[in-house]
């Protein structure tokens, strides 16, 4: 879901039927359960990764998941590059639609107002000014059980698999993993690219037979002036039922570059 844009959203995400499981008739994918076991040092991994240039750079807030599991909420913050406004807006997001929630989108646009304001301050008062709208979801953010994916390499390939193992679907002698890509294409260049990608998500077995499968986002959908996406987090809720891809995307138009999140999900 890009957050750019309120016109710039996403409408559905597309899945192959899936086949009679322990994951069938609404159960999910239950991949809070299966990363019971996964590496607890990512938990502990910064969950802001900064980019080696100077510019307008987004700090990602996670607000967490509503007590269903059904809606998603977070936010980002920051100050514009050249005129040092600070800015802040907060998403309330339909984990099954893939879209916002209507009219709960929240924001603090730069202005003469915020130059005194650190990012942190203006999202902090956006809060205290909006909590009462958004409070009856009672989110609350991901923990370490639900943690699957943090991006600890700055310099990593956007397009490189992700992998991680299935441990509630695997036995000694059949190993099931869920495999994550990312599919970005691009016309141009610059600050006149055009760019668009979708997230194949799969289940796989040892001998990568494809169990099940999803196609995650809006493949023809273009953005103008996206020159990269890279996955940064990958969470579910305590249900597993609501997964959550968190994207980082560079922007670049006539103030220079900057960076912004997008968010993808979808509920199983």
């Amino acid at each position: 879901m890009d957050i750019s844009t309120k016109l710039d959203v996403t409408k559905t995400h597309s899945k192959v039927p899936l086949p009679k499981s322990r994951y069938s008739k609404g159960m999910g994918v239950h991949p809070g359960g299966i990363m019971k076991k996964i590496l607890a040092v990512l938990a502990l991994t910064s969950a802001l990764l900064i980019p080696a240039f100077a510019g307008d750079v987004a700090v990602f807030e996670d607000l967490g998941f509503s007590e269903d599991g059904r809606t998603y909420l977070f936010g980002q913050y920051g100050k514009t590059d050249k005129k040092f406004q600070a800015w802040a807006e907060i998403y309330t997001v339909d984990v099954a639609k893939n879209d916002f929630v209507k009219n709960e989108i929240y924001k603090t646009e730069p202005s003469s107002a915020t130059v005194k304001l650190s990012g942190k301050k203006a999202f902090e008062e956006l809060v205290s000014k909006t909590e009462w709208k958004w409070g009856k979801y009672n989110a609350k953010p991901s923990g370490a059980k639900e943690l699957l994916y943090v991006r600890e390499v700055e310099n990593k390939n956007p397009t490189a698999e992700i992998v991680f193992k299935d441990f509630e679907g695997s036995t000694e002698t059949n190993q099931v993993f869920y495999h994550v890509q990312l599919v970005p294409a691009y016309e141009g260049s610059g600050k006149n690219v055009k760019s668009k990608f979708y997230i194949n998500l799969s289940k796989q077995d040892e001998n990568d037979n494809v169990l099940e499968s999803w196609k995650v986002g809006t493949p023809d959908f273009k953005r103008k002036g996206i020159t990269s996406y890279q996955i940064n987090k990958i969470f579910t809720d305590k249900s597993g039922k609501s997964l959550v891809f968190i994207v980082e995307k560079t922007l670049e138009d006539d103030t220079g570059t900057s960076v912004r999140y997008m968010v993808e999900a979808i509920r199983f």
